[in-house]
């Protein structure tokens, strides 16, 4: 990211170099190569611990860091005490219902560009559209595979961790557009 911003062939590219050397140029430089280290984050909601204990190991064992809720009230606790890459969500459960939960979730603009998954025994046509609808990214139905359940969820944390960089670089620049005026 940085290189290409400093190898840049237009006449902008001595001041952006000038301007990637400040303390807090520095300061988010380390903190974008941390956040490139660390091992996406994916929540895990099911009221049935079991699976959700079977759900995290999945995840864990491909790379994944993951916590656990087990209703929809809880999911919308852990998520403002920390933001998830992505969100593996069941729908029937005690409290708030997955439905109900993605609905919230895509009504905060804080979290509502966080992917989700819906996990469920409802594996009718019916219900993959009301999953859908209520805003969540995919549908996985129960029994769940664990190679299909890896390939959405890396998918999905990857796009937004993409997302995320696309949206830091565009403030960057805006920053940096707004100085240079």
């Amino acid at each position: 990211m940085w290189r290409t911003i400093l190898h840049c062939p237009t006449s902008c590219s001595a001041f952006l170099a000038h301007q990637l050397r400040t303390p807090e140029c520095e300061l988010l430089r380390t903190t974008n190569m941390e956040r490139v280290m660390e091992k996406p984050f994916v929540l895990v909601v099911d009221d049935n611990r079991i699976t959700t204990k079977l759900l995290r190991r999945y995840l864990e064992s491909n790379g994944f860091e993951a916590a656990e809720a087990y209703d929809g009230v809880e999911c919308l606790e852990k998520v403002a005490q920390r933001q998830p890459d992505a969100v593996v969500l069941d729908v029937m459960m005690p409290r708030m219902d997955g439905y109900e939960t993605v609905r919230r979730l895509r009504e905060n603009p804080a979290t509502a560009k966080i992917p989700v998954v819906i996990v469920t025994a409802l594996n009718d046509v019916a219900n993959q559209l009301k999953a859908i609808e209520s805003g969540a990214d995919d549908f996985l139905s129960k029994p769940i595979e664990e190679k299909l359940l890896i390939a959405k969820v890396r998918l999905l944390t990857t796009l937004n961790m993409q997302r995320r960089k696309a949206e830091e670089l565009e403030r960057q620049l805006a920053d940096a557009t707004h100085t240079a005026s």
